[in-house]
């Protein structure tokens, strides 16, 4: 009789096509389990906060900055997070530390209703979830740090999608679950057991993660930092980007897509509403089929990563995923929803994949935090920029048309991939010091 444990093991085998040693198939068994704890937290209060928010009446200004704020924040936040995590050698502990100092904002919100005015509510949570941003930034580049020695490059890509895909598929399960929930309660104690449920399942995650055997973590510039000012230290931070030239070329060639992705990403739903008068049962079928479709994704797209390179996978996917837009304008009813949400999330776990399999094998071991932290920046920017640049669009255009401009300036951003190293290029520099071709 195999236990749990046991039968996880030869399902990341599976996936993978790998033998693990004790420590590291002990390690992915518990980067798997905590990840379900996170599609607990993705079903839960990602999904229905802004929903809260709405059924008490905040304006559309205060929705935009429940998403803007955090993005803004993260711009600022994500270099010096970097910085102070690049201080630590025990990065589990500081990941756990700071996660659930981030997360702690989910109990804070749970508790809001009980001690003020409805009315007073929107504008504190907003601010909650934003400070939250803080100890995130932190703890992002922290977390990746720790995949980066828990989990062998060889097995990266897969093992990731294996994770991803379990991680959506409980946040596929768990969101018409919360759902039901909330029909049958009243209005806002429904939602503090949801919020609740999610800084559970923080907490759960922390347990998890706990166990997780790493090296401690050795920065070439801890030295530095001790001789130095902060502000010199900073500088010399900044600087180290400058000495990884294919690191710069992966920012600049994702540039163009990420910021065409949040372009249209707020209009979406708008669409759908008013547009094609999409009835919330479809809407929620739509979010089904999307989440499956991601979830296959990313064990297919892990597996051609491995044979066929990030670059590849990420050409294609960003190609396909430029049509959705496109396919969402043409369609000529809601029913139609469904279908095209399999487009989304196919295409969505390629890139999801490539995007964060080739960022780790262009991170230096030894400064993989402050690499992980520009990135994050970066896509703070992106994410904050693109959808008021969509705004603006819709405002002039029309949603419809805003909508085809953004499906083709993302066809047109992925064909900057093709400037994003190859296979060769990354071996040649090897910061993972992979062992063979399939490395990356």
């Amino acid at each position: 009789m195999h236990s749990p444990s046991q039968h996880l093991s030869a399902v990341i085998r599976s996936f993978c096509g790998a033998t693990l040693d004790a420590v590291t198939a002990r390690n992915c068994r518990n980067l798997i389990i905590s990840g379900s704890w996170i599609g607990l937290i993705e079903g839960g209060i990602i999904t229905y906060l802004p929903v809260f928010l709405a059924r008490l009446g905040a304006s559309p200004t205060m929705m935009s900055l429940l998403t803007a704020g955090q993005f803004l924040v993260g711009m600022i936040s994500y270099i010096p997070g970097g910085a102070y995590a690049e201080r630590h050698m025990n990065q589990v502990r500081l990941a756990n530390i700071t996660s659930i100092i981030a997360r702690s904002s989910y109990l804070l919100i749970a508790l809001l209703p009980l001690a003020f005015d409805k009315t007073v509510l929107p504008p504190m949570a907003v601010t909650i979830w934003t400070l939250a941003a803080i100890p995130t930034a932190v703890f992002v580049p922290s977390f990746f740090t720790v995949v980066q020695q828990a989990v062998p490059v060889q097995i990266r890509a897969q093992f990731l999608g294996v994770r991803w895909a379990i991680m959506t598929l409980i946040s596929a399960i768990s969101i018409p679950l919360f759902g039901l929930l909330l029909d049958h309660t009243p209005f806002i104690l429904g939602y503090q057991i949801v919020f609740g449920f999610s800084f559970l399942g923080s907490v759960l995650h922390m347990v998890h993660f706990g166990q997780i055997q790493v090296p401690p973590f050795v920065a070439d510039s801890r030295e530095a930092y001790g001789k130095r000012s902060w502000l010199e230290g900073a500088r010399v931070f900044l600087r180290s980007f400058t000495e990884s030239p294919l690191f710069v070329r992966y920012s600049l060639a994702t540039l163009a897509f990420r910021l065409a992705l949040y372009i249209p990403y707020a209009l979406f739903s708008v669409y759908w509403v008013r547009g094609l008068h999409a009835s919330d049962t479809i809407i929620g079928l739509r979010g089904g089929v999307g989440y499956t479709f991601l979830a296959l994704g990313y064990i297919l797209w892990g597996r051609w990563s491995h044979r066929w390179g990030d670059r590849i996978v990420l050409l294609f996917s960003g190609l396909a995923f430029g049509f959705y837009p496109l396919v969402t304008v043409m369609i000529p009813s809601m029913e139609w929803l469904p279908a095209v949400a399999a487009l989304w999330g196919f295409a969505g776990s390629g890139i999801d994949i490539g995007l964060f399999a080739m960022m780790m094998a262009l991170s230096p071991e030894d400064k993989r935090p402050r690499f992980v932290a520009a990135t994050y920046m970066l896509s703070s920017f992106t994410s904050f920029v693109g959808p008021l640049l969509g705004a603006a669009l819709a405002e002039s255009l029309g949603v419809r048309s805003c909508l085809l401009v953004g499906g083709g300036l993302q066809l047109l951003g992925a064909l900057f991939f093709l400037w994003l190293p190859g296979r060769e290029e990354i071996l040649g520099q090897s910061p993972d010091k992979p062992a063979g071709r399939a490395a990356i």
